[in-house]
């Protein structure tokens, strides 16, 4: 589910200062493991991605190996919008569809951002349309915080139609290791229910993610 490089925050906040000319950019990186959203899609696997950027507006592709045990499909993430800034507040509206080469499941989102100096919130309400089931909605929230070197994320997710639902926290730094973006977070999925009105918790994961973003 999931764009994972660059969330539709970031895409507002860069889109929002771009200038009239337009910017062509893509990106490589590897994950130890998959996670979106607090939930683990996949173990390692590497990631490409491409987006174009042009007076605030922006468009993507984004891909990942979304397998458990290695090479049995892909996720293709596509993705568009638009970002502005007013006195320092960013506001950023987009759209994303996940799409994956091993079954006929898909998503799509349409997503609303504010930021302002270094705080973000994020809502997202979509459509889950899973092969030969009933299509169901969800929505999602997020609150972040990022500096310079640390980061952290509260979200919650919602299916109105499954009554499924869990909060989540991460803790992330960053940093450029030999010319190279890498960085570590550790995160925890909580408070998970289901129809059964059960609630339970993940274990706490920890993941490392090292890119790199190039100008075409």
């Amino acid at each position: 589910m999931k764009k994972f490089t660059k969330t539709i925050l970031a895409a507002a906040v860069l889109s929002a200062s771009t200038v009239a000319q337009a910017e062509i950019s893509a990106n490589v990186g590897f994950v130890s493991e998959y996670y979106f959203r607090g939930v683990n899609l996949g173990d390692a696997g590497a990631y490409a991605g491409a987006d174009f950027e042009h007076s605030g507006f922006y468009a993507g592709v984004w891909a990942i190996d979304d397998s458990d045990d290695g090479n049995s499909g892909l996720e293709t993430d596509f993705y568009l919008g638009y970002g502005t800034e007013f006195s320092g507040v960013s506001v950023g509206l987009g759209y994303t569809r996940f799409e994956y080469t091993n079954s006929g499941d898909f998503e799509h989102e349409i997503n609303f951002t504010l930021g302002y100096q270094g705080f973000g919130f994020e809502y997202t309400t979509g459509e889950d349309d899973d092969e030969g089931e009933d299509e169901t909605d969800y929505d999602f929230i997020a609150l972040s915080w990022s500096g310079e070197v640390f980061g952290a994320t509260y979200g919650s997710y919602e299916n109105d139609d499954t009554d499924d639902e869990y909060d989540y926290f991460e803790l992330s730094a960053s940093g450029e290791v030999a010319g190279l973006d890498a960085s570590l977070t550790l995160g925890q999925r909580t408070n998970i229910k289901d129809a059964s009105g059960d609630v339970e918790s993940d274990d706490a994961y920890l993941f490392i993610d090292i890119s790199k973003s190039f100008d075409l």
